[in-house]
């Protein structure tokens, strides 16, 4: 009998185990995967064409929001790279939003006459936005699925593009 025990303890925990060679779960790989959390809370903020965005408005979009400010160097080095993927993704239904954290209105639209970024771009103004979002620094990006779930956060360069194919194949 006590034979029989010991074989149903060793089962129970050798099921519980990951098998050697079985791929991880999503998320294990990397720290910036943010599978399956909520999304923060939803915004709306002023456009630079004088309307509103609303985030829950773009539900059923992949959405990546670039948090920046204006005089943000670190920001302005990233353009090129976004410009590309903005280019390779926006017609396969990426929706990118900037996220200006700009407690100047004037400042704002002059960082938007200088860099013209094709995608929408809002004014944060009192920071909330960001805040809510976990935002330390500019630059962070955020990448969320069409329910408006967090998928990655911080990534820059190739691998944020990897990171959206991923999600959305280039074919």
């Amino acid at each position: 009998m006590r034979a029989f025990y010991l074989g149903l303890l060793l089962l129970l925990l050798l099921g519980s185990c990951q098998r050697l060679g079985a791929p991880a779960t999503p998320g294990d790989a990397t720290e910036n995967r943010r599978d399956n959390r909520p999304a923060s809370p939803d915004f709306t903020l002023p456009t630079a064409t004088d309307t509103t965005l609303t985030l829950r408005r773009l539900r059923g979009s992949y959405v990546l929001l670039d948090f920046r400010a204006p005089g943000c160097a670190e920001c302005a080095a990233q353009n090129a790279n976004l410009r590309k993927i903005y280019g390779q993704f926006s017609s396969r239904g990426l929706v990118m939003v900037s996220v200006w954290n700009a407690a100047d209105p004037a400042a704002w639209r002059a960082a938007l006459s200088a860099e013209s970024l094709p995608w929408a771009q809002v004014l944060d103004q009192s920071g909330e936005v960001s805040r809510a979002y976990g935002v330390k620094q500019p630059p962070t990006a955020v990448l969320l699925d069409p329910r408006g779930y967090e998928l990655a956060r911080n990534l820059r360069g190739t691998d944020l593009g990897q990171e959206i194919s991923v999600h959305i194949p280039l074919d």
